[in-house]
């Protein structure tokens, strides 16, 4: 849902508590009848949902919405048939099963310096050493 907000790139307009409660249920249906797009997607494919882009069919459906404007009402399940017609654009590639870097939990950076011995003491000792 977070791409849905990154993609639009307009914060909440709304001022009021009950507003804004409005406008995040407006999202969360949107956001849900992509998912459900998507579902159908892949059942005419014959794919996983999961390797359908959700990036993809939003840009996509963004689009159409804002090319409705200019059609009328009887043309819109044409419109929707024209974008299943076209699934193989929004098909992801299948995920590699074995990955070549493993994962593996990096090395938390300090925000300040390391206590060190000075050089020469390091030196020194380690002639003592030898």
């Amino acid at each position: 849902m977070t791409d849905m907000l990154d993609a639009t790139k307009q914060p909440l307009r709304s001022q009021s508590p009950e507003r804004v409660r409005q406008e995040i249920w407006g999202i969360l249906i949107a956001y849900n009848l992509i998912r459900l797009e998507m579902e159908r997607i892949a059942d005419e494919a014959g794919v996983a949902p999961t390797r359908i882009s959700f990036v993809t069919v939003f840009e996509h459906i963004c689009y159409e919405l804002m090319s409705l404007i200019f059609t009328s009402p009887g043309a819109i399940p044409k419109r929707l048939q024209d974008l299943r017609t076209h699934v193989k654009r929004f098909i992801l590639p299948p995920r590699r099963p074995d990955r070549s870097y493993p994962r593996a939990v990096k090395v938390k950076m300090s925000n300040y310096a390391k206590k060190r011995r000075p050089a020469v003491l390091a030196q020194t000792e380690r002639k003592a050493a030898k």
